[in-house]
């Protein structure tokens, strides 16, 4: 008998690297070589190893309650290793044929009743303890994440969807407690159990029922190892789909106003629904699979039951072991089947909490493209000078935006940088940003490198309206008040008038307290370029970015802006990026792009009198500015 579960055993081990073989081999030959990447380059060890410090944080309570709550587990592992002992006692005096050892008898019941207690309390208490510095670990984490999702380059975020990493995010919250308690509550403890049970029954008893012990244990956990690795493939490919479904609809639900110009619900429902029924194929495979490895799990468990139980049984009934002997070994295996049992659930949970943290962690550890140097230079609350020395850059390596550009900017001057559209106007405002590190060339910011200084006393000093001007979902007055969190309401009221905001609240019923909705979409684009515009005049920054910063406004209102902030950024520094050529005149400098080169530069007066292309520019403008009037 003993010889045919060997063999079978063997055989079902070989059936699992086999299985493995087999689901490598497919993987290497299907679309999801990426994902390959990521499962090679993230090993469950590495995951473990990298949301260790997290557990074991620097405050002295959180690893004081850790190393409690090791102390309980150690407590009741000894405990429960007691129960059998004390129940085979138990079993021996009420077998004896000597009736008067009552006393003993009702001492061994009481302690076997009261160890059981102690042992159920010491799990509960346990946990009780462990869920203090576990969510301070969980929140630790999330922060950390947060706090590096912030630092990743503009590519990044470009490169990502919104709902993929949100997605990630939540099922890492929900993993990181399911590894912890599946490791160091459920797994690690039944094992050390294991081991001791069987050191216990090989001295008392014959070796042959220790090696069975932990051979079945082991026999076990190789199985569950190698099963569930096969198994959360599927799993793997669900939350690949989860994933891609969550950014669908995300991306759909931000983009709702298109999906009505175009009159596209239906095809947005398709897509969604084709996401779904993916989603819905991949998470019954998963889930099936898993289903066959408990399967897997309760068979060996059952065989192990069999073969400890036959062997004991007939050892007993040959008189070799009485009846309490029997009871101790089988207390033992009964004991541990259950544990073991539950540990296919565990080990489910683990390997789908370690496979969900995959994906975050390969965001975790996503390095950022812009270099922060150790030893940063912290710039000074002025600017004193931006040189761009032969700076080019592109997006694509293949396709370059700014070709060979050179300029100075003094501290109280204005630049001004005008051309086509797509000639690199934009870029520069990026560089200066350090959303990109430059292809070629040096950005110099009061003669240091852009590269070396502090990147938080750089964007302390600079100050912008984006083309682009996107809101959080909150109120009027909170959007500008982002600017400087800790400004008086007489400043933000003076920033929204110098805005010329005024007249848009009054027409609102909540005034400055509307909520302007996901990304401000309850607002018009002039309306949210007068909140860009307060907000920027709030932070009062040493330099003052203004990416067309009035383009969606009309030319009355424009004159208006800009004539009150010309009055507050005359002693500020400033660069004026601009489409509508009126608002750069009186600028210091004006540089013209065309094609990401520097095509001319000069005063106003002076590229007029060049008769060159900042000309041509400015006589497209003044035509296209007559045309109403003349219409």
């Amino acid at each position: 008998m003993i010889q045919f579960l060997v063999g079978f055993f063997t055989r079902i081990i070989k059936t699992i690297f086999f299985l493995e073989a087999t689901r490598k081999f497919t993987f290497k030959n299907d679309n999801l070589g990426k994902l390959k990447h990521m499962q090679e380059r993230f090993t469950n060890f590495r995951i473990i190893k990298d949301i260790f410090p997290f557990l074991w944080a620097k405050e002295e309570k959180v690893r004081s309650l850790f190393l409690i709550s090791f102390s309980l587990i150690l407590v009741s592992i000894f405990l429960n290793l007691s129960i059998p002992l004390i129940l085979k006692e138990v079993v021996s005096t009420l077998s004896a044929p000597d009736r008067s050892m009552t006393y003993q008898l009702s001492l061994l019941l009481v302690t076997y009743g009261i160890i059981w207690t102690l042992s159920q309390t010491i799990q509960q208490i346990r946990q009780i303890i462990m869920v203090t510095p576990l969510e301070k670990s969980v929140r630790l984490f999330c922060a950390k994440l947060f706090d590096h999702l912030h630092s990743l380059p503009m590519k990044f975020h470009l490169d990502r969807k919104t709902g993929a990493i949100t997605n990630a995010l939540e099922r890492a919250q929900n993993g990181f407690p399911n590894i912890f308690w599946g490791l160091f509550l459920f797994v690690i403890p039944p094992i050390i159990e294991i081991i001791f049970a069987s050191i216990i029954l090989s001295y008392y008893y014959d070796i042959i029922y220790g090696f069975i012990l932990i051979f079945i244990a082991t026999v076990f956990i190789i199985f569950t190892l190698y099963s569930t690795e096969w198994a959360t493939h599927f799993q793997t490919l669900s939350n690949d789909q989860q994933s891609e479904t969550n950014a669908n609809i995300v991306d759909s639900l931000l983009n709702f106003a298109s999906v009505k110009y175009f009159n596209n619900k239906s095809y947005e429902n398709l897509k969604c629904e084709s996401h779904l029924r993916k989603r819905e194929e991949l998470l019954v495979k998963s889930l099936s699979s898993m289903e066959f490895v408990r399967i897997g799990q309760s068979f060996i468990i059952g065989c192990g039951l069999v073969w400890l139980t036959y062997t004991a049984g007939k050892q007993t009934f040959l008189s070799v072991y009485n009846v309490s002997d029997f009871i101790l070994i089988n207390g033992y295996v009964l004991q541990f089947a259950a544990p073991l049992s539950f540990m296919g659930f565990i080990a489910r949970d683990i390997r789908k909490s370690l496979n969900d943290f995959a994906s975050i962690m390969e965001i975790y550890n996503t390095k950022s493209l812009i270099a922060h140097p150790n030893k940063s230079f912290v710039l000074a609350k002025q600017v004193d000078k931006i040189e761009f020395q032969n700076v080019s850059f592109g997006y694509e390596s293949s396709r370059l935006v700014l070709k060979d550009v050179s300029f100075e900017l003094h501290a109280g001057k204005t630049l001004a940088i005008v051309g086509p559209t797509g000639s690199g106007k934009s870029t520069i405002s990026n560089l200066l940003f350090r959303f990109y590190n430059a292809n070629a060339g040096t950005i110099f910011i009061n003669n240091k490198d852009i590269q070396e200084v502090n990147i938080e006393s750089l964007y302390n000093l600079l100050g912008i309206v984006p083309q682009d001007v996107t809101l959080f979902n909150t109120t009027i007055y909170e959007n500008i008040l982002y600017a400087r969190p800790n400004a008086l309401k007489e400043e933000v009221e003076e920033a929204i008038e110098l805005a010329h905001l005024g007249s848009v609240l009054q027409r609102l019923p909540h005034h400055y307290d509307t909520v302007v909705g996901e990304r401000g979409l309850k607002l018009s684009g002039g309306e949210k370029q007068r909140i860009a515009i307060a907000r920027v005049l709030l932070k009062q920054p040493s330099l003052y970015i203004f990416d067309e910063a009035t383009s969606s406004l009309d030319l009355s209102t424009e004159e208006t802006i800009m004539n009150n902030i010309t009055s507050i950024i005359k002693d500020s520094t400033s660069l004026i990026i601009a489409h509508r050529l009126s608002t750069v005149v009186n600028a210091d400098e004006i540089l013209v792009l065309n094609n990401g080169f520097v095509e001319e530069r000069g005063t106003h007066t002076s590229l007029l009198k060049q008769q060159g292309f900042y000309a041509s520019l400015w006589q497209t403008h003044e035509e296209a500015h007559k045309k109403p009037y003349a219409a």
